[in-house]
């Protein structure tokens, strides 16, 4: 037992479970049932907790079906997650949901009747045997932010406090979580029905922030997880209170066998707390985006206008690729705010504006045969000009010459070929007056 608590000692030390240690530009007003103060690192630690229960906001429920824990933390709208309030997202327009996650069932959520949900498990990879020991949940109560926390000690635990989660979630009307509907909601399902308790309705409006989140930060931060959008989107810092998700299984196992490893288990509870606080200034960030309230960094504004784009919202598209082709851009991603662009304004058949964006594509001197065939497209069926259209597809033909074999240069000049010939034969065929 001892030895991996030298081995979380060892990480801490070495700085791989603490972050960087950023001063928010404004903490804000704190919670008003305090979180614990920052513990030691284990081994350093002279006075440890004898139980949860000393932890601020943490009781002993006893229920019909049993005991269990649980602590409650009270958060002022005021209180900011790094650089962003928990209670800002209040402030967005109805809609904004829908806007960011393509899903017109969420056009009438609202934020103060939903519930932030996480949970925290005996196994990361889910299945039947795997066990909610911590479903942590964050609704918006009066004037704060409320996060409860329902804890089982012991595999018997988690059926106790069942029911008085779903007592809870049967008040609400929507749902927000962070990949809740892949992982965290099939799971409670799960444990409901093996327990022999009746689920909730959790097929409510569900947002799941994973997923604008990949459309909006992927590019420019590659991975997605949730502790890099805290880091770099909120600007938040966790303190070497935290875990790191892949320990807090066996913390849990060795816990609930009776090593009494009470500090791991404060961890684990800040942990899934600060999930369920950054959630909801997340959410504010990615819904404002998306709706066009918050200006999103100038490295997002071309993944923000290609999701417009593909979704069908058009106008707002054309604004944002604007804007993004008037920002600091590498070729390569000038040319596809370009394309996208142009490609747009071709879906709204619009195609003499496509034209002048296509046109400046090839101006760029990009390795790309697209906006030629486009023009080509555009003189032979809008135009009615097939010598113009044959011009550019000889033009981008030479292009792709000059392509490094292998499939995709045989495959486009193929295609290209193909193209010319028709192209030829309608121009023979109107000079011999058949066309």
């Amino acid at each position: 037992m001892s030895d991996l608590h030298d081995r979380l000692d060892r990480l801490r030390q070495a700085g791989r479970l603490n972050r960087r240690p950023v001063a928010p530009p404004d903490a804000g007003p704190r919670p008003t049932i305090d979180q614990p103060p920052p513990p030691a690192p284990l081994s350093a630690r002279t006075a440890p907790l004898s139980a949860l229960t000393d932890l601020p906001g943490t009781e002993v429920v006893q229920g019909a079906d049993g005991d269990f824990v649980l602590r409650t933390v009270r958060y002022e709208l005021g209180y900011s997650q790094g650089q962003v309030r928990v209670g800002d997202l209040l402030d967005l327009p109805a809609g904004y949901g829908a806007i960011a996650a393509n899903d017109p069932d969420l056009a009438g959520l609202d934020f103060r009747r939903v519930v932030f949900i996480d949970t925290e498990t005996s196994g990361l990879a889910g299945g039947t045997g795997t066990i909610v020991f911590l479903t942590g949940v964050g609704r918006f109560e009066d004037d704060g932010y409320v996060v409860r926390q329902y804890f089982a000690r012991t595999p018997a635990e988690e059926p106790a406090y069942l029911p008085h989660l779903a007592d809870l979630l049967a008040d609400v009307t929507g749902l927000v979580s962070f990949n809740g509907k892949s992982f965290d909601l099939p799971l409670l399902r799960t444990r409901f029905t093996m327990a022999g308790l009746r689920p909730p309705n959790l097929a409510l409006p569900h947002l799941d922030l994973l997923h604008p989140a990949r459309r909006l930060w992927r590019d420019r931060l590659g991975a997605c997880n949730f502790g890099r959008l805290e880091s770099e989107v909120l600007g938040y810092e966790r303190s070497g209170q935290d875990v790191p998700s892949w320990l807090i299984p066996s913390l849990w196992f060795r816990f609930a066998a009776g090593e009494n490893n009470v500090d791991d288990m404060a961890h684990v509870l800040y942990h899934n707390l600060h999930d369920i606080v950054s959630m909801a200034p997340l959410a504010h960030i990615v819904c404002g985006t998306f709706g066009g309230a918050i200006e999103p960094h100038a490295g997002d504004l071309l993944a923000l206008a290609n999701s417009h784009a593909g979704r069908g919202r058009h106008s707002e598209a054309e604004a944002v690729y604007h804007r993004a082709l008037k920002a600091s851009l590498s070729p390569m991603q000038r040319s596809a705010a370009l394309a996208g662009l142009a490609a747009s304004l071709k879906s709204q058949d619009r195609q003499d504006e496509a034209a002048i964006w296509w046109q400046a594509q090839v101006e760029l001197n990009a390795p790309d045969v697209e906006p030629y065939i486009e023009l080509a497209k555009y003189h032979e069926w809008e135009r009615k000009d097939p010598s113009a259209a044959l011009d550019w597809t000889q033009k981008g033909r030479q292009l792709a010459e000059r392509w490094r074999p292998g499939y995709q240069r045989t495959q486009t000049l193929a295609e290209i070929d193909h193209r010319l010939e028709r192209l030829l034969r309608k121009l023979a065929n109107r000079a011999s007056g058949r066309g």
